[in-house]
């Protein structure tokens, strides 16, 4: 491995302190870097259900978050609820990859293609949000994740219409 390589793979363990809803009262912290585990994780529990590559997918959700090393979280309602916002996020974001390795970066810039591979990832990462909520709510933290829980339903709805296409029939 060389020096930036190896520089890079250390820095990445800052995904570890990165917490996600930083900003909202939880009952049990999560790291982008659990996320990320979660989420490829789900990716590989849809395996038999959609037609994609598997290997490349769980590559995608392993490195979709990986800008946030730099910018940190920012959750899914403030994107969606201020587009300037989303919309510098992602110029940060796409500047921040420039500069990581390139069997990194290819998998960070595909996850925004709207290949099934891709899709597959995005439909993971609001199932793993559902999953974070649901356990929050569990736990009793009755307010902002009963949101999260809801908006993560819907997007899992909208992500089901665009994969319909590469369902694997039965």
């Amino acid at each position: 491995m060389n020096s930036k390589d190896m520089d890079f793979f250390m820095r990445s363990y800052t995904l570890e302190h990165t917490k996600r809803y930083s900003m909202k009262p939880v009952i049990h912290q999560e790291s982008v870097a659990t996320h990320s585990y979660f989420v490829a994780l789900g990716v590989l529990i849809m395996a038999p259900f959609y037609k994609f590559d598997v290997n490349e997918a769980i590559k995608i959700a392993i490195c979709h978050d990986l800008a946030e090393m730099e910018i940190s979280d920012v959750n899914h309602l403030v994107k969606k609820n201020y587009p300037v916002v989303a919309a510098a996020l992602k110029e940060a974001e796409e500047q921040i990859v420039q500069n990581f390795p390139p069997q990194i970066k290819h998998f960070c810039d595909i996850y925004h293609e709207d290949s099934p591979e891709a899709l597959v990832v995005h439909y993971a990462d609001a199932l793993q949000c559902m999953q974070y909520s649901q356990n929050e709510i569990a736990l009793g933290n009755q307010g902002y994740m009963v949101d999260v829980h809801a908006n993560s339903a819907k997007r899992l709805f909208k992500l089901e219409e665009k994969l319909k296409p590469y369902k694997v029939t039965q």
